[in-house]
């Protein structure tokens, strides 16, 4: 795919010029930070496209859309996206993917447009939107791809890609923690949410992408659900809305917070903690976006089987890794336990206006050294449904 070298010297000046400053305001207290914002602005602000390279097959059955949500982790094992998308009879030939975790020119994803690849692969239109200018070769496991490449566009995103032809695409800028992420992460930008009318014909609907924060509390996570449904407000085409939700059921951000939940993983009873892993719309420590979903006439129900999408690992918590080395190889044993209790339902479909449909995890593609740290869903949405706001 044709690259544009304007972006990739965009972001290389980006780089250089956040290098220097370990904090936000730091930043921002630079002379140059108005004429760095206005580049940065450019650089997030504009989503990418892609056509298909053929006229896409006409789907299964016309009055069923086949979505998948998939948190692809950047794109790092990129053969192995591909290759389940391509082959793998519950992803194969789906009409709508949203996908959670890409990249575009991150030498962790070999530098690849990943969005704009796997459109060509599978014959779709697709559109990407950056979330984050990445200022290093990422974090965890990212560095087990990298083969000694640097960044090119270093950016960061969410993406969905459509058998039909995509109207409309725009960005709705979500509230985030921008200080940690830039401070902590060394990226900056900010979390949106993607977009998208699906000029299916006939019968077209909006579809939506959002990839909600980690690191804060319950409530940072509604109020996110909440701008992104504010962003739809008024729509009266049936909407699918998909994402990496982040339902993990606990509070961070917080002195305390690592060890409230450390606890509650090391001590919970085995049945009381996997129900509020799975089911985290339920219970005393449910996660209060899933009412913000239901304020606006959204469901989900159909659309879960409560199987988890991500194996928890705390090598990946801040929280633990800032801890003393003597503090973290005490509580090895306990941790090592905890984590094999961390089961999480963290991905989900929702929608509104449809009128049947159903959903499932796909199991096998998860886990270290497979195709991305979470596991794929799939869910099936039938026409024919009135917008229950009516």
């Amino acid at each position: 795919m044709k690259r544009d070298p304007r972006l990739i010297e965009d972001a290389a000046a980006i780089r250089r010029a956040i290098g220097p400053h370990r904090t936000l305001a730091s930043l921002r207290a630079d002379p140059e930070w108005p004429a760095l914002r206005r580049r940065l602005e450019c650089v997030l602000g504009a989503v990418h496209r892609t056509s298909a390279p053929l006229a896409p097959a006409p789907p299964r059955d016309a009055d069923v859309v086949r979505a998948v949500h998939w948190n692809i982790e950047h794109g790092n094992w990129y053969d192995q996206v591909e290759d389940a998308l391509l082959r793998r009879d519950e992803l194969a030939g789906a009409d709508l993917l949203l996908f959670n975790e890409i990249d575009l020119g991150m030498a962790r994803a070999g530098n690849r447009d990943v969005t704009a690849d796997l459109a060509a692969a599978l014959n779709l239109h697709g559109v990407f939107a950056p979330l984050f200018v990445e200022t290093t070769l990422g974090r965890d496991d990212d560095l087990l791809t990298v083969d000694g490449r640097e960044n090119q566009e270093s950016l960061f995103g969410i993406a969905i890609l459509s058998r039909w032809p995509i109207g409309e695409a725009r960005i709705v800028e979500l509230p985030g923690p921008e200080d940690y992420q830039f401070e902590f992460e060394r990226m900056i930008g900010r979390h949106v949410g993607l977009i998208c009318v699906i000029e299916r014909p006939g019968a077209p609907f909006v579809a939506v992408s959002a990839h909600l924060e980690v690191h804060r509390r319950r409530a940072h996570r509604a109020e996110q659900v909440r701008t992104v449904l504010e962003g739809i407000a008024g729509e009266r085409r049936p909407v699918i809305l998909a994402g990496d939700f982040n339902t993990h059921t606990f509070e961070r951000g917080r002195p305390w917070d690592p060890l409230a939940g450390g606890l509650t993983l090391m001590c919970a009873p085995g049945p009381v903690l996997e129900r509020r892993l799975r089911w985290p719309d339920r219970g005393p420590a449910r996660e209060p976006l899933f009412e913000e979903l239901a304020r606006h006439g959204f469901e989900w129900e159909r659309y879960v089987d409560r199987a988890p999408t991500l194996q928890l690992r705390f090598d990946r918590i801040d929280e633990l890794r800032a801890a003393p080395h003597f503090v973290r190889a005490a509580a090895h044993r306990a941790l090592r336990w905890a984590e094999r209790r961390g089961r999480l339902r963290l991905d989900w479909f929702a929608g509104r206006g449809w009128s049947g449909g159903r959903g499932h995890t796909v199991h096998g593609l998860d886990g270290p050294g497979r195709a991305s740290d979470h596991a794929p869903i799939v869910a099936e949405f039938r026409s024919g449904g009135a917008d229950p706001r009516a």
